[in-house]
C-alpha cells in the first residue's frame, strides 16, 4: 500500500438537502457529517462555477447562460433558421443538433444549448460560458480547482456529467495504479429525472440507491490503494415541485409594447430579465410585474447580497424571480410544463443543496462557493 492520500469529491446535480433528509440512510454507514449549503441564484451555470472557483457569479462573470449583448453575438445567422418549417424548429432533437452545429461554428468548448430560444431573437443575446469550466482558464474571469491543480502538477481528474459509468470506470482505474491525487466525477442522471417526474417518484429513490452503492464501492477501493482517502458528496442546489405555471410572455405582449423596439425580455424556467429601450416601456413593465402575486422583483441591493448584480446589467436591467413551483411556459427554455425545476430564490428550503463526508465539515463552508476551501492544494 502507498502512503499517498486522494481527495474524493462527487457532485451529484440536484440533490438538495430535502432530498437527502427524505434518504437519511444515504451514505450513513461510511460518514460521520453533513449538513446543508446555500445555493446561488440562478441555474447550473451560476452555480458549478461558483463551487470550483469560490467565487460567486459577480465576481467569476457566469450567470445565466444568455445575456444581452448583440454586438458580440457570434451566431447571428442563426436568425434565418427561423425560415425552417415548424415542424423541424419545434423538435428537441433538431435543436439539439442545431445547438451542437452553432457550437461548432463558433469554436465554444463549454456546455451550449439553444433551448426553446426563439431563432429571430437569439442573435440579440451573447452566450456566456463559451469555454469549458472544467478545463483550465475557463472562466472569463477568476481561477478554478483546476487551474490550481494544473499549476502544480497534481495529478488529477474531471469527469464528464452526461458519463457516470465511464468516469466511475476510469478513476477506479487510476485508484489500481495509485495515479491520483484528486479526483472531481460529476453525476447528472438524478437532476434529469428530478425534472422528468418530480421528487417523489420511485424512480428517484432507485437513482439515488444507486450512487450510494457506486461511491460506496469507489470508497473502498479507494482504501484498499491509499493510505488517506477524504471524500465529500455535495450538491449545487435542490429541486422544486413544480405546482403551476403562468404565460408571462402573453401577459407582456398584452401590455402593447413591441420586443426589440420598447424592450428585450429572456424568458427563464423561474425568471425573466428586461432591457428597456424607453421610459415609458420601463414604466409599464415595472408597475406590471411589481403587481404580480406568483413573483417579485428583485431590488439591486438583494441581487447584491445575492451575488449575482452586474453594474453593467448584462444578464438584466431588471430581474422579475417566480415564487417556489410557479414556472413560466413557455419560456426561452421550454414549450413544456416539467414536473420539477430550480432556480427559485436561494431562500426556500427546496433550494438548499448539501454536502456529506467521512470527515467534519468545517463551520465556514455555509455555502456552495465555501466548497472551493475543501480542495486541499499543497
Amino acid at each position: 500500500m502507498s502512503e499517498k492520500k486522494i481527495d474524493l469529491f462527487f457532485f451529484i446535480d440536484a440533490f438538495g438537502w430535502k432530498l437527502l433528509e427524505e434518504h437519511p440512510q444515504f451514505l450513513k454507514e461510511i460518514t460521520v457529517d453533513r449538513k446543508p449549503l446555500d445555493t446561488i441564484l440562478g441555474y447550473s451555470s451560476a452555480c458549478d462555477p461558483s463551487i470550483i472557483s469560490g467565487l460567486r457569479p459577480s465576481e467569476h462573470l457566469l450567470w445565466s447562460s444568455f445575456y444581452y449583448s448583440p454586438s458580440t453575438c457570434q451566431y447571428k445567422w442563426a436568425k434565418w433558421l427561423k425560415l425552417l418549417p415548424k415542424a423541424l424548429t419545434d423538435n428537441h432533437r433538431i435543436r439539439h443538433q442545431l445547438s451542437s452545429l452553432i457550437k461548432k461554428m463558433c469554436g465554444f468548448t463549454g456546455y451550449f444549448q439553444i433551448y426553446n430560444v426563439p431563432f429571430d431573437k437569439l442573435p440579440l443575446f451573447d452566450y456566456a460560458e463559451k469555454k469549458r469550466i472544467w478545463a483550465p482558464k475557463g472562466l472569463p474571469q477568476g481561477k478554478t480547482i483546476f487551474d490550481i491543480l494544473h499549476e502544480k502538477k497534481r495529478p488529477y481528474y474531471v469527469g464528464d456529467q452526461h458519463n457516470e459509468n465511464e468516469q466511475i470506470a476510469i478513476v477506479e482505474k487510476e485508484i489500481k495504479t495509485q495515479s491520483l491525487q484528486f479526483a472531481y466525477l460529476l453525476f447528472g442522471k438524478l437532476d434529469a429525472k428530478l425534472h422528468s417526474v418530480g421528487t417523489k417518484d420511485k424512480e428517484v429513490d432507485a437513482i439515488i440507491n444507486h450512487y450510494d452503492k457506486a461511491i460506496k464501492r469507489l470508497v473502498k477501493l479507494a482504501k484498499e490503494h491509499y493510505e488517506e482517502v477524504n471524500f465529500y458528496v455535495f450538491s449545487d442546489h435542490g429541486m422544486h415541485d413544480v405546482k403551476e405555471t403562468i404565460n408571462l410572455q402573453a401577459l407582456i405582449e398584452r401590455l402593447n409594447l413591441s420586443y426589440g423596439k420598447d424592450y428585450i425580455a429572456f424568458y427563464d424556467s423561474t425568471m425573466a430579465r428586461f432591457w428597456f429601450l424607453n421610459d415609458n416601456a420601463r414604466t409599464k413593465i415595472t408597475q406590471f410585474l411589481e403587481n404580480q402575486k406568483k413573483g417579485k422583483v428583485l431590488a439591486n441591493e438583494e441581487l447584491s447580497k445575492l451575488g449575482v448584480y452586474f453594474s453593467d446589467k448584462r444578464y438584466g436591467e431588471l430581474i422579475f424571480l417566480l415564487n417556489s413551483g410557479v414556472l413560466i411556459v413557455p419560456s426561452f427554455m421550454g414549450k413544456k410544463a416539467i414536473k420539477g425545476m430550480h432556480g427559485y430564490h436561494p431562500h426556500d428550503k427546496e433550494s438548499l443543496a448539501m454536502i456529506t463526508s467521512n470527515r467534519l465539515i468545517p463551520s465556514n463552508v455555509t455555502s456552495i462557493e465555501k466548497i472551493y476551501s475543501l480542495f486541499n492544494t499543497p
